[in-house]
């Protein structure tokens, strides 16, 4: 049967040919395991960033360790950073995106990594119930704006996994990674170029 291929935003999407097999639709995915979260969030105005960063990853994680269930419900907790000279060094960056990417308006995310949804809403139940650790949360963040969640999962593409947390993605020493002087060459969208009869004919082709 084949699909019309009207049906979605880029034609190529179902004949494109995959340099990595592995990332092939149809193949699945390399879902890990474990449920992430990610909390947003900035400091509290007037504060200085020296002191933002250092109570945050001092004070305030040795407290966060200590919330019930911080080693049972927990599989990993990291602090993500963002200071002046992270910000600073993107304009290259930023400049080249013709506007069309900007920085995240956040000084920090807290990333937490757990076996199930419901163990990372239990644990935050315990962090909310601390009231050493929320009172510590009042004195650097900035309550105004609020904190902003992202939950979801992790799809690992390139790169070691976490051990015993799901499988590795595609590693340094690949040949087929595009390096400069190694000849390999970028496998062009040819299919978006086509009339929508052309790649519907391919598709009807490719169709058992």
């Amino acid at each position: 049967m084949a699909h019309n291929i009207t049906s979605y935003p880029c034609p190529n999407h179902l004949i494109h040919q995959h340099v990595f097999p592995e990332l092939s639709i149809g193949t699945g995915s390399n879902q890990q395991i474990y449920f992430r979260a990610m909390v947003f969030f900035n400091k509290k105005p007037g504060l200085t960033d020296e002191f933002f960063h250092a109570h945050w990853k001092t004070v305030h994680a040795d407290l966060t360790m200590q919330v019930e269930g911080a080693g049972v419900e927990l599989v990993r907790y990291v602090q993500f950073h963002q200071e002046k000279q992270h910000i600073e060094a993107m304009a290259p960056l930023l400049e080249a995106s013709g506007g069309s990417m900007t920085i995240a308006p956040y000084e920090g995310a807290a990333e937490f990594h757990a076996e199930s949804a419901e163990a990372f809403v239990r644990f935050m139940k315990n962090v909310y119930g601390s009231k050493h650790l929320v009172g510590c949360g009042t004195r650097f963040v900035d309550l105004i704006k609020g904190y902003h969640v992202m939950v979801g999962y992790d799809n690992l593409i390139f790169g070691a996994g976490i051990p015993g947390m799901g499988k590795d993605g595609l590693g340094r020493g690949d040949s087929r990674l595009n390096r400069a002087g190694n000849g390999v060459e970028l496998r062009s969208h040819s299919a978006c170029c086509m009339t929508s009869k052309g790649t519907e004919e391919l598709l009807e082709v490719q169709q058992p």
